[in-house]
């Protein structure tokens, strides 16, 4: 716990109460937490395929480039998208999809002509 200071009465040590109602609000928080995260997963599955195939079209052409010139997508905001389907539709636009230290996400690179 190097950096968090609980202050203690003095002479005396942080009482286990306190330490349990610490706990418990930390737990409470965690669960709002992940209820959030399944409830706006869900919502996103609602929304149709066509509307997300658009969605990510619209991101690879107008995302903003990493410092690499990679346009970072998170496969989590298209459920029911393979990787085939985004990287079709990164060929439509003409990107490219590095497939290796990606760390879960999709990066995208504009192709270079010949």
């Amino acid at each position: 716990m190097a950096g968090v200071l609980l202050a203690a009465p003095p002479g005396g040590a942080v009482s286990p109460v306190a330490l349990g109602g610490i706990a418990a609000g930390i737990a409470a928080l965690v669960l709002v937490n992940l209820l959030i995260a399944w409830s706006s997963r869900r919502k996103r599955r609602k929304v149709p395929a066509e509307q997300l195939r658009e969605e990510l079209r619209g991101e690879i052409r107008n995302g903003a480039p990493n410092v690499r010139g990679h346009i970072r997508v998170n496969p989590a905001r298209y459920p029911g998208i393979s990787v085939g389907q985004a990287e079709a539709l990164a060929a439509e636009e003409g990107f490219t999809r590095q497939t290796h230290g990606t760390k879960g996400m999709w990066l995208f690179l504009r192709r270079v002509s010949d």
